[in-house]
This record gives structure tokens, C-alpha cells and sequence, in this order.
């Protein structure tokens, strides 16, 4: 029997497909309805208020006034040891009673979530308020959160990768440039992606050839099956973290690490991020999360046997005390002097600007995010702020670097080949050129333990000993502006010029004079380590 609509009736039909259809582009992404149904609710998409960070913070006047304050505070841990500071400070992943946090009035819960993009989820979703991440993977995040209307700011320093983290190769593969044309095996949009990208965008290789490593490259969920498939022979290189990475390299006969996180010690950085939400009902409740962290820091510090012990007992943690100790080894975790460093002043060229931006390049030229976004927007700095009269030293705890020349017989982690111009017959450099430069200074900034050769060269056109002299002088010139525009030691760089000594192309052509023309960066690790 056919059913008669009346004229309302299709209307109330319309009405209900409309919004079967919003909330399928809703669901996935392609609308965001919270702008037009949000009501302040804590499970908001977009994460409720949204935080001014260029605002003093909100305090009440006791830690322990209403509010809100001191709520249960829900963290995404990945099974990682940098996170020490963290479990020691709340003495498992539940708060234990007389621990740094319980008697600081919080009640901490950390969520393992290993998948790095349900833990940004779970962020997004409202089911943690505070996640740890990479510096790297959060630039990729805060973008997708950006695009969604979802906000979130870094605010925590967690710990440097010294060592854990590394790409390692076959017999034969001895600096970045040798990865051409071989497989390599690595887990995608992880940090051990971001370290393979910088790598390779630091080398001499060109556009198509990192291109094609990427294209012939195995992906694997996590950091651990990369050194197993390594270890087997399947793969000719690896990028992997410790212990599977030694281990790997000690099973197969003349495998080496090409580079690691010892000599690209500014590139891998764990981060805690916060909730806009969260964060604008609890600002009391970070600050004090906040200093409880650092000093869980420096219990491990001070006391680390007491520590590794302590994090051997977290069940389901399955990192065994014994392991801990080995792992603690190749991290630096982050203390209040290392934070204040890290982020530097508003504006200033901060490590965190600068791998930020970095990781933001990659993820824009992956197409994962749509555009970039300025590092400062995506900081909070507040609540390390307010821990400026709480006792922390403001004193690094490491020595700085002591710079060695390599041997004679040593060869460079890679070699790039850069056009830089400067003005007819003179050491000046062009104003495009210091962009130019400006990328190479990042680059070392990252890889801070190197040892930097730079060498000038020309084209045959003119007297050799001028060409000499003229290529020594661009090269002097380039040392000293990244000298003094980002405070580089002079030991650490060593500047020559080849004149036309050293030629990539025929000087018959204009075309290969062109190429000829360039300035060489060699990228060494320090002698020292």
C-alpha cells in the first residue's frame, strides 16, 4: 500500500536527511559542527576555551581553593623511558599516596597508548587531557588539530633522544649519500621518519633520490620491527632505537650506525602537550603537575638506582629496571634549566622553533597537514614561568661540547653541494644567499655534535691564485655569519677554498661553470664522541 506524504511531511523528511548527512561529513572530518552546537561542554571537538597564552595565567589563590582545581588528570604515555620524571614522580601509573604528586594534592592517571595517532586522538576526543609526544609528530598534530578547530598547546619539555634513536646500515653504507638506491626500513610518521627525513634533507642527495629511498622504503607500526627485519638481512638500513638498534648492529657482520641521536642531539625532543580545554579550567593544576614532573627528574638524577627500580615495578610498563638503566642512558631527560633553553624568549630562534619548523616542512611536502603554522602559537610557557622562585636551577646540567677535528681519514656523514651567491668579485653575500645559509644553520643546530667543513669553489674562468684566495675569503665569510648570527664556536667549523681545484662539471659549459660555482658543507661527527 503506497504512503501519502503530505507537504510537512517531506520537509520533516529533508530536515532529517540534512542532518544525517552533516553528521557524516562531521564524523569525518569534512565539516566541523561544534562550531554551531558548542555549549562549553568538556567533550567539545574543538576542546572548549581557547587558551591566550600572551595573558598572565589565571591563578586562584589556594592551590586548594573550588573551582575545579585538582581534578584527575588523564596522560598519554607511549612505553617509552623518557618519561621517567613522570612515573617517579607518581610512583606508577596510578598516583601512589605520600608520592611527588599525591603530596602536591593531584591524582594523576597515565594512559598507555603506543599508536601515535590514537594518542592524538584520545587528546582531540577528550579521553586524556595531556599527551606525550615528539616535538616532530606534534607539528603534524597541531596542524590536524588546527584544521579541526581543535586546540592544544606543548608547554612540558620531557627529554632529548641522546643515542636512542638511529639509522644503521650494511657493510658498505657509510654516510647518508650511501643510502641511494638501498631499501630502508622505518616506521612512518613517527620520530624515526622525521630523523630519516632531516638526514637525507642534510646530505648531498638530490630531490629524486630521496624521493626514490622513500618510494622503495619498508614501513613497519613501530620502531622495534625495523631492527629485526635489519638483523635478518631483509632490509639493507634501518631506522630504530635502543636496544634493538645495537643489537641489530651487533648480529650482522660490518653493519655500523650511519648517524644517531649523539650527533643530531637537538633533533628529537619529547614534549607533554595540553588541552586548550583543560588547560583553561586548570591552570593551577599544570603549574603543580608541572614541578612535580622536574622533580621526579631530578629524583632520577640524583637518586637513579632508587629510580630504575621504581620504574622496573610499573606493571604493564615492560621496561625491566635493569633495561631502564641501559635505555635512561641514551636520553637526556629534560630538568627546569634544559626547558628555559629549549623554548628560549618569545621570538627567538629557539631549538623548539627550529625543529618545529622543521617537522612542519616535512609533514606540508607529505601533504599531511595544509599549511604551516608560526611554533610560537603552538607554545605555552606559561607554567614554566611560575615555577621561576620554586628552587630549580637555572644552570645547565651538562658540559658544553668539546669540538675535535676528525682524522684525516675520515668521512663526512654527508656532503652538500650549495649555491651560494655572492656579489662579482667580492665576499659579500647576496641577500637571497642568507636564506640559503639561514637553512645550513638550522641544519647544524640540530646536528650540534658535528664537526662542519666549508669550502669554497669556482669555475676555471680567471688566474688560479685568485680564484684561490677569492674562494677561501666566500668561505670565511659563510663561517663567520653563522658564527655570528647563531653563536656557533669557531672550533667547530673549518672554512677553505679549492679555487677551481675541484670541479663537479665541465668548465667547457656555462651550465657546468654554474655548478662548479658552490660552496661545499661537510658534515662530520666530533671527534670527541
Amino acid at each position: 500500500m503506497a504512503v501519502k506524504i503530505e507537504k510537512g511531511g517531506w520537509i520533516l523528511v529533508f530536515l532529517i536527511g540534512l542532518v544525517l548527512v552533516g553528521y557524516g561529513l562531521n564524523r569525518y572530518g569534512y565539516l566541523d559542527l561544534s562550531k554551531w552546537t558548542r555549549s562549553g561542554s568538556s567533550s567539545s571537538s574543538s576542546g572548549g576555551s581557547k587558551v591566550d597564552t600572551s595573558k598572565p595565567l589565571d591563578l586562584p589563590v589556594s592551590s586548594t581553593s573550588g573551582g575545579g582545581e585538582n581534578p584527575e588528570i588523564r596522560v598519554r604515555l607511549n612505553v617509552w623511558v623518557g618519561c621517567a620524571g613522570g612515573l617517579v614522580a607518581n610512583g606508577g601509573l596510578e598516583t601512589v599516596p605520600d608520592s611527588i604528586f599525591a603530596k602536591k594534592g593531584l591524582k594523576v592517571s597515565f594512559k598507555i597508548i603506543d599508536d601515535w595517532t590514537e594518542g592524538a586522538s584520545a587528546l582531540a576526543t577528550n579521553n586524556v587531557d595531556i599527551m606525550l609526544t615528539t616535538l616532530d609528530v606534534y607539528a603534524k598534530d597541531y596542524g590536524q588539530f588546527q584544521e579541526k578547530g581543535f586546540g592544544s598547546h606543548a608547554f612540558l619539555m620531557v627529554d632529548w633522544s641522546r643515542g636512542a634513536d638511529g639509522v644503521i646500515g650494511k657493510q658498505g653504507i657509510n654516510s647518508i649519500e650511501d643510502l641511494a638506491g638501498k631499501n630502508v626500513a622505518f616506521a612512518p610518521y613517527t620520530p624515526s621518519h622525521f630523523l630519516l627525513w632531516n638526514g637525507l634533507k642534510a646530505s648531498g642527495l638530490s630531490t629524486e633520490q630521496r624521493n626514490e629511498i622513500f618510494k622503495n622504503a619498508v614501513h613497519t607500526k613501530d620502531g622495534i620491527e625495523p631492527a629485526v627485519l635489519f638483523a635478518q638481512q631483509k632490509v639493507d638500513a634501518a631506522v630504530a632505537w635502543d636496544p634493538d638498534m645495537s643489537d641489530a648492529v651487533a648480529k650482522r657482520s660490518g653493519a655500523k650506525k650511519i648517524y644517531d641521536t649523539r650527533i643530531a642531539n637537538r633533533l628529537v625532543a619529547d614534549m607533554l602537550v595540553v588541552s586548550d580545554r583543560f588547560a583553561a579550567a586548570h591552570p593551577q593544576t599544570l603549574v603543580k603537575f608541572s614541578q612535580g614532573w622536574l622533580e621526579g627528574v631530578e629524583f632520577v638524577r640524583t637518586q637513579p638506582e632508587r629510580a630504575y627500580n621504581l620504574i622496573g615495578t610499573v606493571k604493564d610498563f615492560n621496561i625491566p629496571s635493569d633495561l631502564a638503566k641501559t635505555m635512561l642512558g641514551g636520553v637526556k631527560l629534560a630538568d627546569y634549566a634544559d626547558n628555559i633553553a629549549f623554548t628560549g624568549a618569545k621570538g627567538a630562534n629557539s631549538d623548539y622553533a627550529n625543529i618545529f619548523g622543521m617537522a612542519q616542512d616535512m609533514y606540508r611536502e607529505l601533504r599531511m597537514i595544509k599549511r604551516t603554522s608560526n611554533a610560537e602559537d603552538s607554545l605555552d610557557r606559561r607554567y614554566i614561568q611560575q615555577l621561576a622562585n620554586s628552587g630549580f636551577s637555572t644552570t645547565s646540567s651538562e658540559a658544553p661540547i668539546e669540538y675535535h677535528a676528525p682524522a684525516k681519514s675520515a668521512v663526512p656523514l654527508a656532503t652538500q653541494h650549495r649555491s651560494i651567491y655572492f656579489e662579482t668579485n667580492s665576499a659579500r653575500m647576496s641577500l637571497d644567499s642568507r636564506a640559503v645559509v639561514d637553512e645550513i644553520g638550522g641544519q647544524m643546530r640540530a646536528y650540534e655534535n658535528t664537526i662542519v667543513d666549508i669550502e669554497g669553489n669556482t669555475d676555471s674562468t680567471g688566474a688560479r691564485a685568485y680564484n684561490m684566495d677569492l674562494s677561501r675569503q666566500r668561505a670565511d665569510a659563510v663561517r663567520q655569519y653563522l658564527m655570528e648570527k647563531y653563536g656557533f664556536p669557531g672550533a667547530r667549523m673549518r672554512a677553505a677554498g679549492n679555487g677551481s681545484d675541484k670541479p663537479l662539471d665541465s668548465n667547457a659549459t656555462p651550465d657546468g661553470r654554474e655548478k662548479n660555482r658552490r660552496t661545499d658543507i661537510k658534515l662530520y661527527a666530533n671527534a670527541s664522541q
